[in-house]
């Protein structure tokens, strides 16, 4: 996917029910068309999210470079977050967290579940945003 800070690398890992394209968004921008996907496969991940990869395709707004197989550990859909801030405060009381299958509540959450990605759907405008300002979870600080 091109950027305003150079080309941004993104892997389809599954079609998740009643969400969509589940992918991950590699940390860093590039410079060259296509290196080696592989390789680029290899780079940490900034963030997992749901998109539309292959409308996005189809509508040429990203681009398929190669495929690069997952193992097993990486087709698993992790534990995403989720909340509803109170629009006058800001903040969220309760969170949610979601596994695939089951969801839960927690009041409170620690820094390390502000890592977990979190559970909603991206467009591309707000997606190129999020990788451009090099987004991870953690920066959102309700």
């Amino acid at each position: 996917m091109d950027t305003n800070k150079g080309r941004a690398y993104l892997q389809y890992i599954k079609r998740v029910e009643k969400f969509g394209w589940m992918i991950r968004v590699f940390s860093g921008f590039y410079t060259e068309n296509y290196p080696d996907a592989a390789e680029i496969s290899k780079s940490p991940v900034a963030f997992l999210t749901f998109y539309p990869i292959f409308s996005a395709v189809r509508q040429k707004l990203a681009h398929k470079v190669g495929h690069v197989p997952l193992d097993a550990e990486s087709q698993k859909i992790p534990i995403f977050r989720y909340g509803i801030p109170n629009l006058r405060t800001g903040k969220v009381s309760v969170w949610c967290f979601w596994d695939g299958e089951k969801e839960w509540a927690v009041e409170n959450i620690t820094d390390e579940q502000r890592k977990l990605p979190i559970k909603w759907i991206m467009n591309y405008q707000f997606l190129k945003e999020m990788i451009e300002d090099e987004w991870r979870p953690e920066k959102w600080l309700w």
